[in-house]
């Protein structure tokens, strides 16, 4: 181990109680959402602002790899559904969740491969 994986590991945000409110509860509003599309767009606009926002910040305080993947991922996840809640472009929203998930699951995978932290 690095210095810089010791050093990301204790600013990292994913392995703090911090967690919970960052990405826990919006995960639980995102799939809420799911169920229910009168309230999906209420919920998951400022449930992935939230996500991708602390993936960024958590990118530039830590390094965490899968954050620099799915900051992005969140924030794009959140326009495209006021675009689409909007009635700008239809986009449905089956296809911003598998983005989502699949995204997801490419930053972890990138994780499992590389390791969880890259220079900041």
């Amino acid at each position: 181990m690095s210095c810089c994986d010791r050093d990301g590991a204790t600013k990292d945000l994913v392995r703090s109680r911090a967690a919970w409110l960052l990405w826990c509860a919006p995960v639980v509003l995102v799939l809420v959402g799911a169920l229910f599309p009168s309230v999906r767009a209420a919920l998951w606009i400022p449930a992935l602002s939230v996500m991708g926002a602390a993936c960024l910040y958590n990118a530039r305080r830590c390094g965490r790899l899968h954050c620099h993947i799915t900051g992005p991922l969140f924030l794009g996840g959140a326009v495209a559904t006021a675009v689409d809640a909007a009635g700008i472009i239809t986009i449905g929203w089956a296809w911003i969740l598998i983005a989502l998930v699949a995204g997801t699951a490419l930053g972890y995978g990138f994780e499992r491969v590389r390791g969880p932290y890259v220079a900041t």
